[in-house]
């Protein structure tokens, strides 16, 4: 059970340091853009790219009377833009603009409408507790 443990956390950390990629395009030129995003459509491998060390996948979402537009793109500038943390989101309005500003730190995971968890993370998580729960009981 120690041995699966040591394995999860290797490669848990492989998966931290590991690069990503992000969805790049705007959704005032590429319909497919917009939510709901459309991965299928227009949207081309051209549309990803790889993130820089430090840098986080950003959607940006604003909506107005006249409607809707998404922004998907890499944040260079870090958590700075990130309004709603790291993996989260933030909403705020300004001049009759509402707009969402979501971040997050794995592979594509601005193409999707919440921000997702690496699920390798959870997985570690759920082993950790499990094996704790194995030694006590």
């Amino acid at each position: 059970m120690q041995s699966i443990f040591i394995l999860l956390l290797t490669l848990g950390c492989i998966g931290i340091v590991s690069t990503y990629q992000c969805y790049q395009c705007d959704g005032d030129i590429k319909g497919d853009c917009n939510d709901p995003f459309n991965a299928t459509g227009s949207i081309t491998d051209n549309d990803k790219r790889e993130a820089p060390p430090g840098a986080a996948c950003m959607k940006t979402k604003r909506e107005s009377t006249g409607g809707s537009t998404a922004e998907r793109r890499i944040n260079s500038n870090g958590l700075y833009y990130c309004i709603g943390g790291q993996n989260g989101c933030k909403k705020y309005n300004r001049d009759g603009i509402t707009a969402t500003v979501c971040c997050c730190t794995s592979d594509l995971c601005n193409g999707v409408s919440a921000v997702q968890q690496k699920p390798l993370i959870v997985s570690l998580i759920m082993s950790t507790l499990a094996m704790f729960s194995y030694r006590w009981c």
